[in-house]
């Protein structure tokens, strides 16, 4: 989802705005106040993350902990002594809410989805991020109701980078691995992908791969959504070819 339909970098501008209009409209106090408690909270969110031992316990569970400790560091920088019931359940939802209110969409996004269902294939969403996460970025991005499925870390329980996270997906979607088309702009994700037979192709919008050779389980790398529905049909034509 993130680098390949929804641009984080607008996102996280989008993201900082939207949250303090929301939270000074419900807790008061002053637009400035809560833009900079979420930047000092926000940098001390990416070291806590970066710092986390991912293998200690359950990735919701992590990611939970994670989260509501960011609201309340929020909270507590903007000066609020309310603190919510349910830290965990509030932030998902205030996740939700905020991003659902971003346009964030990169412009080749819709086309090419577009494309591709009306060839007839089914389209699915995987991402590291959680359902609320991910709900608000596509609602936002007026895509959410494009996908056939979702699948993020709370469906999945586990890191995309990890082949756990992909364990089920061909089954869940009822095709075989062979016939799955993972597009992707990192490549542990694809690698994690590619071990069980999924079609890997990188995303490369800013050229950073350049012209060094793709790893052995890449099949072709982009530069942007524009070819791909063109490229699943040279694959679908290829597949076709195999089986006669």
């Amino acid at each position: 989802m993130w680098g390949v339909v929804v641009d984080s970098d607008r996102m996280t501008r989008g993201y900082r705005e939207r949250l303090a209009d929301l939270l000074q409209a419900e807790l008061g106090g002053t637009r400035e106040a809560w833009l900079a408690a979420h930047d000092r909270a926000a940098a001390d969110h990416h070291r806590t993350a970066d710092a986390i031992d991912w293998e200690a316990g359950e990735w919701l569970d992590l990611v939970d902990d994670l989260d509501a400790g960011h609201l309340v560091s929020i909270l507590r920088g903007a000066g609020v002594a309310w603190r919510p019931p349910d830290p965990v359940a509030y932030s998902r939802d205030l996740e939700f809410r905020v991003m659902a209110g971003v346009q964030a969409r990169f412009p080749d996004a819709r086309t090419a989805i577009e494309r591709l269902r009306k060839a007839g294939h089914r389209v699915y969403i995987a991402t590291q991020a959680t359902d609320s996460n991910a709900r608000g970025a596509l609602s936002g991005a007026q895509l959410l109701e494009t996908f056939d499925r979702l699948f993020t870390g709370t469906t999945q329980k586990a890191q995309k980078s990890r082949p756990d996270y992909w364990r089920t997906v061909p089954s869940t979607v009822g095709a075989p691995p062979d016939r799955c088309v993972v597009v992707d702009d990192r490549l542990e994700y694809l690698e994690a992908a590619a071990s069980f037979g999924m079609i890997a192709l990188l995303l490369d919008r800013k050229g950073r791969q350049g012209s060094e050779r793709l790893p052995a389980y890449v099949r072709a790398s982009l530069r942007n959504l524009a070819g791909l529905p063109h490229y699943v049909d040279v694959l679908e034509g290829d597949a076709s070819s195999d089986a006669l």
